[in-house]
């Protein structure tokens, strides 16, 4: 499908020659109607009529590796599952926040391993950056700084390391899960909290 081509595509184009296992996308109602939240909250702090998802938002790799008590699939499935800062260390490049990449390879370090044949799970998150603050890197960050041209606080972190842009936000509803990437069979068996849409034929 075209969905899945979209995805494969992002994967590829710094994972040449790694085999995609399979691809789902993940419909957990609570944690988008988190996430819709605070859109809501970003066009309001603007005043914005409508949200401008080509300018503010992006879909960008996540990895997990054993950060999270039942890894990647509680993250998935429960309903107080998704992204959560309050596991993040204070000794992330941007100080303690949730951690994004455009290149796939970035979050290969962080996937977490599974089986043995060397399969990583990837996530590919839906990431409200707003109004992006590219900085150098500061472990003392705790959030985003003044902008000075409105006045008001910056949305997110942005910065490069490791040969990729990476991007960083300080609060759990300024992300969205919607893809499992390369994930593993025992994942087609477990309620993710919604519908698996799609997956490879």
């Amino acid at each position: 499908s075209e969905e899945y081509r979209k995805i494969a595509n992002m994967f590829n184009a710094t994972m040449v020659g790694r085999p995609i296992h399979s691809i789902f996308r993940i419909q957990n109602t609570i944690l988008w109607r988190r996430y819709s939240g605070g859109i809501k909250e970003f066009m309001t702090k603007y005043g914005y009529p409508s949200f401008d998802q080509a300018r503010h938002e992006k879909l960008l790799f996540h990895g997990i590796r054993g950060t999270v008590s039942g890894n990647t699939r509680k993250v998935i499935s429960a309903v107080d599952g998704g992204l959560d800062i309050s596991y993040s260390q204070d000794s992330g490049m941007w100080g303690r926040g949730i951690y994004f990449a455009v290149n796939a390879s970035y979050s290969d370090v962080y996937a977490e391993g599974h089986g043995r044949m060397g399969r990583k799970i990837f996530l590919v998150c839906q990431v409200l950056l707003g109004e992006v603050w590219q900085t150098h890197s500061s472990t003392s960050l705790k959030k985003p700084a003044d902008n000075p041209s409105t006045g008001k606080r910056y949305d997110s972190v942005g910065g490069v390391t490791q040969g990729s842009q990476v991007y960083i936000v300080y609060e759990n509803n300024k992300c969205c899960l919607l893809y499992t990437s390369d994930a593993a069979d025992d994942l087609l068996c477990v309620d993710l909290g919604g519908r698996r849409i799609i997956k490879k034929k």
